[in-house]
């Protein structure tokens, strides 16, 4: 024995860590609102439903290598509807400040698509589909420790 010694024993602490539910979980949550806010507008555009215009190209802006453009959204008389939009499909080559493409936009976002309509929303399912998986796999033995403990103090 050791006579109350101040030795005692030291369990090491893991430190730095995050627990890989928690990170699992919150990324889901970020995806899960991410893809909810855009779902609706990417369905209508996929349906070809909303405002005709026109995208015109105002600023381009490059991080390292990958560069996208800005622009504002204009209707068939003139009027600018979106002051900032992005442009979700494919740009011709030469694109440069005052280029105009013909957009459609379904409303509900910054976003502005090519009037043919878009498939982005099938993408944005298969997004939609994992989050809810990573918040159940991360969250669902939390809950059913919840409702077991909530049942046990009813009971």
């Amino acid at each position: 024995m050791n006579g109350g010694s101040a030795h005692a024993r030291v369990t090491p602490q893991r430190r730095g860590r995050l627990p890989i539910r928690l990170i699992v979980g919150v990324v889901s949550a970020l995806l899960l609102f991410v893809t909810a806010t855009h779902l609706e507008p990417a369905i209508r555009a996929g349906l070809r439903e909303g405002t005709h215009g026109f995208w015109v190209a105002t600023a381009r802006r490059c991080v390292r290598s990958a560069c996208t453009w800005n622009g504002r959204f204009v209707t068939p008389d003139g009027h600018v509807l979106l002051p900032s939009v992005q442009y979700a499909g494919g740009l011709p080559a030469g694109v440069h400040a005052g280029t105009s493409v013909a957009a459609l936009y379904p409303g509900g976002s910054g976003v502005v698509y090519p009037p043919t309509g878009s498939d982005g929303w099938i993408s944005m399912l298969v997004v939609l589909a994992l989050a809810l998986i990573g918040l159940y796999w991360s969250s669902h033995r939390l809950v059913a420790k919840y409702l077991r403990d909530r049942t046990r103090a009813t009971s």
